[in-house]
């Protein structure tokens, strides 16, 4: 039911600056991972040819040229530029982000790229750097959350290809995923990670329900629906636990104290998905039922819908018109996360 999102992974700037000791080996497997990608990417039309394809995947495929058609033809997004050739990296996952902040503090740790700017995030190829950065933070005293992510762009410097690690994805879920990340390449600001990624959760949501209804999938817009209110309990938990923690961590209280309400806050915070999912029915919150929750995990979700609302309400002053849309979002002035 909830995916870690995906997410832009800044690894072109490093395709634009000569790093410091410091930063070598981050640049070095990110032109790395970025060289294999290209690499290993074929056009869709060839793949789908290949007789050595699953036919599965020559079914995706075709449903991935339909929303690339639909994005640019009905989104005001670029569906022409992207996703037009398929690379499979024969891994889970293209990428494992890092998210990190103080024991006390839901500030996220930020990490410097030239080319993008500030962001909330640290993102590796191997999964084993991620990993000793963990430990290292863990170790410096941040509360860390990594996590594998299937997609990312590249704002435009490349044309980003379809990956083995979604392009088996149910079609409504393979549609919010590309119409996400050509939302980057729509309209990004440079070192604002909290308005990029509001910004494309809603494009990719109202993009789905438009595409739904374009094919007349009436039941399926019900369904998607109902899991969009559902998306909404779950933020509005996380909300909750968020300003508990905010007004905890400002009370000045002794490190002790705060430790032990912190527990506490985040031990209803699970106790409220396991609700949530009785209510529901099914399967969707497993990851968070059984993780040790921390700030990381915090911070993670806040930058994916912190400011989602205010896009709704634009949205909603545009009266739907996309052109219009992007064009006020590009200036929108909203307060800092």
């Amino acid at each position: 039911m909830f995916r870690f999102p995906v997410v832009l992974v800044p690894v072109l700037a490093a395709l634009v600056v000569l790093p410091s000791c410091q930063t070598l080996r981050f640049y070095a497997q990110a032109v790395s991972g970025q060289a294999e990608v290209l690499r290993k990417s074929r056009p869709n039309e060839q793949v789908r040819a290949d007789p050595a394809s699953r036919p599965a995947l020559r079914e995706q495929l075709a449903a991935v040229e339909e929303i690339r058609r639909f994005a640019s033809d009905h989104l005001s997004l670029p569906g022409d530029a992207s996703y037009g050739k398929y690379a499979d990296l024969g891994r889970k996952h293209v990428v494992w982000v890092l998210y990190a902040a103080p024991e006390f503090s839901l500030k996220a740790k930020t990490w410097h790229y030239p080319a993008v700017g500030k962001m909330d995030y640290r993102g590796y190829f191997r999964e084993q750097d991620t990993v000793a950065l963990s430990g290292q933070l863990r170790g410096d005293g941040y509360d860390v959350f990594v996590g594998g992510v299937d997609a990312y762009s590249t704002l435009g410097w490349f044309h980003d290809p379809v990956l083995n690690t979604f392009v088996n994805y149910p079609d409504i879920d393979l549609a919010e995923t590309i119409f996400h990340e050509l939302t980057h390449r729509k309209v990004f600001r440079r070192g604002e990670t909290v308005f990029n990624e509001s910004l494309a959760n809603t494009v990719a949501e109202e993009g789905v329900k438009r595409w739904l209804r374009h094919e007349g999938r009436l039941a399926d817009l019900s369904k998607y629906e109902q899991r969009l209110v559902r998306r909404r309990e779950f933020y509005q938990e996380i909300d909750s636990s968020r300003w508990n923690l905010e007004k905890l961590y400002a009370s000045g209280q002794s490190a002790p104290a705060m430790r032990r309400e912190k527990v506490a806050i985040l031990a209803k915070l699970r106790a409220q998905f396991r609700e949530l999912q009785r209510r529901w029915g099914g399967r969707g919150l497993e990851s968070w039922l059984t993780e040790d929750i921390n700030n990381g995990h915090i911070v993670s979700l806040k930058i994916y819908a912190a400011q989602m609302p205010a896009f709704e309400n634009l949205l909603k002053q545009c009266e739907g018109n996309l052109d219009l849309f992007f064009e006020k979002a590009a200036h929108l002035k909203l307060p800092k996360q």
